[in-house]
């Protein structure tokens, strides 16, 4: 071998070196490569390779596989003199490609030949179906679905019972079938199902078991359907049952006895219906028809009836009316019975006929008359209303001349009505006696005291405001006014 030397000295003496160090690393040639490779399939997951080989001085093998005999990927790197392989872990009926190649120092050699070979076919028993469920579609009618676990069945066995306990098998099936329509059953029938898949290596374990029960036929219509009125708003219904099979009931209403409208659903095996919240003397028709999971029967007779006509309310009581200002009047009364919606209020002055001064909603229990107070007698009267007519009127409520205030007094020149703080203090002129009533500028009374001559009333748990302090003496009557601060 020629060697040539550079200009620099150092350099060269250190190739020197390494070339008397490790002298195969320089100048060992690249390995022959290895020759008739084969490829036998050993299983469904191992391919056993082997090869000659022509190297004396290689330092390895390094091994490559291809899926599809174009793209190679190293898979093994082996120790100088071997001639063997096992490919495992390798997909069943896979086919695969292999070339070696020797390498040292040098570098690697060319491939060997190519060798293909394709792992054996495994059959083994397939995987048991799974999530089998049932589903009823008619009376005579249960679609089966289940979910296929295997990919190497060559079908299903689908069994039934009737009893959870003794299976018979009903179809044979292809293979990646997930679904049966089960037909020509009995109706309100339970049935259970399994089902497995099979090839040629066996059966596998059964899915879980699923069950399901036939629709009922259509149950027998009620009869006899009567219609009741009970009230100006309620209708009873009664009917006949002539189902055992119902899963309920459906009523229908009619104001012109064509266009019927449901109006209630109803459990099995009952037998009546109040229809309640009805208009007064009208007339409704209604009928009856049972249902179950397959369908309605056909209807029951047409039951007709009128409501009753809305009672007139009661009359009014307890009121009462007592001036509070030159210019109100409170109207008071008691909460009214029976079904009133309205309250009307009338007045008449004197010698004067009753007129309609207000009307109220028939929760409302008081009625403040403001106007310019006459020294008259006012005479009061309400009734109550609603959608039958008119209630008798109340008994009157009247308010003298005498009572009605027409100013703030100043103390009388009889009798001393005034505050003392917060003790109202009353002294009458004669000892005949007198009612004393202290009264808020609504109309609520507050205190109310008998008072012979003389009387002192405590109004120091009232908050301040004005009211009005009525002495009630019977031929006289005095209103005055008074502040509390």
């Amino acid at each position: 071998m020629n060697r040539t030397f550079t200009r620099h000295a150092f350099p060269s003496l250190a190739l020197f070196c390494i070339a008397l160090l490790f002298p195969r690393a320089i100048f060992a040639a690249i390995p022959k490569a290895p020759a008739t490779l084969v490829a036998v399939a050993a299983s469904g997951s191992q391919i056993n390779l082997g090869w000659l080989d022509l190297a004396t001085d290689e330092t390895g093998f390094e091994v490559e596989q291809s899926t599809d005999g174009t793209r190679f990927v190293k898979i093994a790197d082996l120790a100088a003199n071997t001639i063997t392989y096992q490919d495992k872990s390798l997909k069943s009926a896979t086919k695969y490609w292999y070339r070696v190649r020797a390498k040292n120092a040098s570098g690697a050699s060319a491939y060997s030949n190519v060798a293909n070979a394709t792992t054996l076919v495994i059959i083994t028993i397939p995987k048991a179906p799974s999530a089998l469920v049932a589903n009823v579609a008619s009376s005579t009618q249960i679609n089966l679905s289940w979910t296929d676990n295997a990919g190497d069945e060559t079908g299903f066995e689908l069994e039934r019972s009737t009893d959870a306990l003794s299976f018979t098998k009903i179809a044979d099936l292809g293979p990646n079938v997930t679904t049966y329509q089960h037909t020509g059953l009995a109706p309100a029938t339970r049935y259970w199902y399994r089902v497995l898949a099979k090839n040629t290596a066996g059966k596998s374990g059964y899915s879980n078991i699923a069950n399901a029960t036939t629709q009922d036929v259509a149950p027998n219509p009620p009869s006899g359907l009567t219609a009741v009125a009970v009230s100006a708003s309620q209708i009873d219904l009664k009917w006949v049952d002539n189902a055992n099979n119902e899963s309920g009931y459906q009523v229908e209403r009619s104001q012109n006895g064509a266009a019927f409208t449901k109006i209630a659903d109803l459990p099995a095996n009952v037998t009546g219906y109040q229809s309640t919240g009805l208009a007064a003397a009208t007339s409704y028709s209604y009928r009856v028809r049972a249902v179950n999971a397959v369908g309605a029967s056909a209807y029951s007779n047409t039951g007709s009836a009128k409501t009753q006509n809305v009672p007139l309310p009661d009359a009014p009581t307890n009121l009462t009316a007592v001036p509070t200002a030159p210019d109100l009047i409170q109207l008071r009364w008691a909460k009214p019975t029976g079904n009133a919606t309205e309250i009307v209020i009338e007045r008449a002055k004197g010698e004067g006929n009753f007129v309609q001064i207000g009307k109220v909603a028939a929760a409302v229990l008081q009625y403040e008359d403001r106007a310019e107070l006459e020294a008259a007698d006012y005479f009061y009267r309400i009734k109550a209303v609603n959608a039958g007519g008119e209630s008798p009127y109340s008994l009157l409520a009247i308010v003298r001349a005498t009572s009605i205030i027409t100013a703030v007094e100043t103390p009388h020149d009889q009798h001393l009505i005034y505050m003392a703080g917060r003790t109202l203090v009353v002294d009458l002129n004669r000892a005949v006696g007198a009612w004393v009533s202290v009264y808020d500028l609504a109309g609520r009374a507050h205190q109310v005291r008998k008072i012979s001559r003389e009387g002192r009333i405590d109004l120091s748990g009232l908050p301040a405001g004005v009211y009005v302090v009525v002495t009630d003496m019977g031929k006289e009557v005095i209103s005055k006014r008074i502040f509390l601060y």
